[in-house]
């Protein structure tokens, strides 16, 4: 029977049931490949136990992760929550298909569910990202909710040190070209679900040789179809939140989800609710229901009733000379010849798996009716891939020819009889079919030690294990089973917590640690001209240039002296900022002076009590040192603006202009697309559209009438009006 629901680049997809039958995993046995990297798996445990804090609906719960199988081909399986429905990579190949009309309200709908589920994730921690964001990773249920599964994987792909190529070639993984080697952050995120939205309203996948030559193109001639079943072209506010999102302009991209979701709300309300639309709705509940994979070793049916295991059972007193009987071994109740984890049954088993009792009829004993206790109920233990069986006086299991007998016995333990019940389940599927069932059905050893890792950030902590020091993180490293209290000693106060250890468990804590603010600062101090002597507080520093490393914070005196002069000045020292000092040792009777520098999208002029004090073309302006009162014109565009301006001696202050926005209105005869600075507009005819003030490049469009380009101020005086006439030459 095949089990595999799912595989791509990563690995296969399996889904189990666990031991107790009352839930399903789904599997994903990474491909060794991936996982040969030696600090793959240290990466991906860190970011599972970083994830334990972040639970949302939209994300599938992570359960743990193990490694299966025997070197050299081991590798690792993760297990999380089982998520029932489509991938979107198998709804976008039903609507090549024509099994549903892929309309650009359903692209709207899912992209929505997207941004949001995504932005949550960013939310929780500027450090948090998906890193792997495609059509294969994300699931639609039946009742049309978006779910993102595998969202711990992107630190251990960026330890694997693919090539932006690779990444994209082989995992479906895009991410922006600004680093020689991918960096899966937010901003990646961002640009692979921006790679999501473009194929669900072009209906279908982005292929290998579009990504990322052609991704622009596709962008600005993007059609899509309407509600109505008509062809059209893509609304120009999605075209430019697509272009945003999948960082074709790195000046205007979004830098993480929750930047890209509030730009969508300004095209769609937030406050609308995410209605599923019909055509969607109709199309999944056509889908038929996936079968329940159960994958456990159970005896063969039919088996008799399992018996209450939160009731205890009456004491037996066994007559003198009877012992308990011996069970049969599996080869008694599975032929050599049936394979025991792949037999087809009518139903899968739901509830605890029951084991029969063979028992050779005896004298009754007598029966002591215990004192009446109140139920037990198991606590739930969360998922572990390594189930821990329970105590040898209670299970009898043997392993002669790889197989493994799980019995019921009765055995005398204080004068009492107890009854145990031991049931054992296959976990995962070995890579050639089963996930290495021979490592999970030999004999159990009972375990006095489990393992514990620990991360922490920044790396360096000493770890302290119930008083004693046992290294620095990270670190992994075996302590017994029970309740120990850890200490980690790095920057600020020690971090205490108590951890409890299963035997065979392993256990991953990963640790904010506070970073030590910087208690020291610099000073940086020139001279004009040059090589002066330098004292700082009395001390002797060099001659300048000079930086002078490890003053306190606070004021400090430095005195600079050269041929030309010497000057005393007080400079203020910041902690973990370098100062800067230049002094003027020609001019001994002129006040001390500094600089402004103007950063403007346009050139603008600076006054002061209407005097002209300079240009921002200038790089640097000098003024005497104090307050500044000044005016930020330029009458092109009717821009003024007034600034005060605090400058210190000796430093620069820089100040930043931003101009507001204008408006501009465009047409063209019979009718164009418009570009303005490189990013597509719309269609004319198109007015009253906010840009911001100075000189723009324009653009104009005409599959047959070819395009004509044209420079437009835009002003704050009156509304900019610029219309051509395509079928005139320029």
């Amino acid at each position: 029977m095949d089990h595999v629901i799912f595989k791509d680049g990563l690995g296969e997809r399996r889904r189990i049931a666990n031991v107790s039958h009352t839930e399903r995993l789904d599997v994903l046995c990474l491909d060794w490949e991936l996982t040969s990297a030696p600090s793959f798996e240290a990466a991906l445990r860190a970011r599972i136990a970083r994830l334990a804090s972040f639970q949302h609906p939209q994300f599938a719960n992570v359960r743990g992760v193990q490694r299966v199988g025997e070197p050299p081909s081991s590798t690792l399986a993760i297990a999380s929550d089982a998520t029932p429905g489509l991938r979107l990579s198998e709804l976008l190949a039903a609507a090549e298909k024509k099994t549903i009309a892929l309309d650009v309200g359903i692209a709207v709908f899912l992209i929505r569910q997207l941004v949001v589920a995504i932005a949550a994730l960013h939310e929780d921690g500027e450090d948090l990202s998906h890193g792997a964001i495609a059509l294969e990773r994300l699931v639609l249920t039946p009742d049309a909710r978006l779910v993102v599964v595998e969202h711990m994987l992107g630190p251990a792909i960026e330890e694997l040190q693919f090539s932006h190529a690779r990444l994209w070639k082989d995992l479906r993984v895009a991410s922006p070209r600004t680093t020689p080697l991918p960096q899966l952050d937010q901003r990646s995120d961002v640009m692979q679900l921006g790679i999501v939205a473009l194929s669900l309203i072009l209906g279908r996948p982005i292929a290998d040789d579009e990504y990322p030559g052609q991704i622009q193109d596709l962008v600005a001639t993007a059609w899509a179809v309407s509600a109505r079943g008509n062809l059209e072209p893509v609304p120009a506010g999605l075209r430019a939140w697509l272009g945003r999102a999948m960082q074709l302009d790195i000046r205007s991209s979004f830098g993480s989800a929750i930047d890209a979701r509030t730009d969508l709300n300004k095209m769609f309300s937030s406050e609308t609710a995410l209605t599923a639309p019909s055509a969607l709705k109709a199309f999944l509940c056509k889908q038929p229901a996936a079968a329940p994979v159960v994958v456990a070793v159970a005896p063969p049916p039919p088996p008799p009733p399992p018996l209450p295991s939160v009731l205890p059972e009456p004491e037996l007193e066994l007559e003198p000379g009877l012992e308990p009987e011996p069970q049969p071994s599996i080869e008694e109740t599975h032929p050599p010849d049936v394979a025991i984890f792949d037999t087809p049954r009518p139903a899968p088993i739901v509830g605890p798996i029951p084991q029969p009792i063979m028992e050779t009829p005896r004298p009754a004993p007598r029966i002591v009716e215990p004192t009446p206790k109140p139920p037990v109920v198991p606590p739930i233990q969360p998922f572990r891939p390594v189930m821990v069986a329970p105590t040898p006086e209670a299970v009898r299991i043997s392993d002669e020819e790889g197989r493994q007998v799980v019995t019921r016995v009765r055995v005398h333990q204080s004068s009492k009889w107890v009854t145990a019940v031991a049931a054992c389940a296959l976990i995962v599927l070995a890579s050639g079919g089963v996930f290495a069932a021979r490592r999970y059905l030999k004999p159990p050893v009972a375990a006095a030690s489990g393992r514990l890792a620990i991360n922490t950030n920044p790396d360096g902590a000493t770890v302290v294990v119930d008083g004693e020091p046992r290294g620095v993180t990270p670190l992994s490293l075996t302590v017994s089973v029970g309740s120990h209290v850890i200490e980690l000693r790095g920057q600020g106060e020690p971090r205490r917590m108590s951890v409890n250890i299963d035997a065979g468990a392993e256990v991953s804590q990963y640790i904010e640690l506070p970073k030590s603010a910087p208690t020291l600062g610099a000073l940086q101090v020139k001279s004009d001209p040059g090589g002066a002597r330098v004292t700082v507080d009395g001390i002797p520093r060099g001659v300048s240039p000079v930086t002078v490393a490890g003053l306190a914070p606070g004021e400090h005196t430095v005195l600079v002296e050269g041929e030309a002069g010497s000057t005393k000045q007080t400079v203020l020292v910041e902690p973990g900022v370098t100062a800067a000092l230049t002094a003027q040792l020609s001019n001994q009777g002129a006040p001390a002076s500094g600089w402004i520098s103007v950063s403007a999208p346009a050139e603008v002029q600076l006054f002061e009590n209407g005097r002209l004090v300079g240009s921002s073309q200038t790089d640097k302006l000098m003024v005497v040192a104090g307050s500044h009162q000044l005016e930020f014109v330029n009458a092109a565009i009717g821009y003024r603006a007034t600034k005060t301006v605090q400058v210190s001696a000796g430093r620069t202050s820089t100040v930043k202009v931003e101009f507001p926005n204008g408006t501009i209105a465009l047409n063209a005869t019979p009718w164009a697309d418009v570009w303005i600075d490189g990013t597509r507009i719309g269609e004319t005819p198109i007015g009253n559209l906010p840009l911001t003030i100075g000189s723009h490049e324009i653009i104009f469009k005409h599959p047959d009438l070819g395009e004509q380009k044209h420079v437009a101020m835009v002003t704050l005086n009156a509304p900019t009006r610029l219309s051509v006439d395509m079928r005139k030459k320029q």
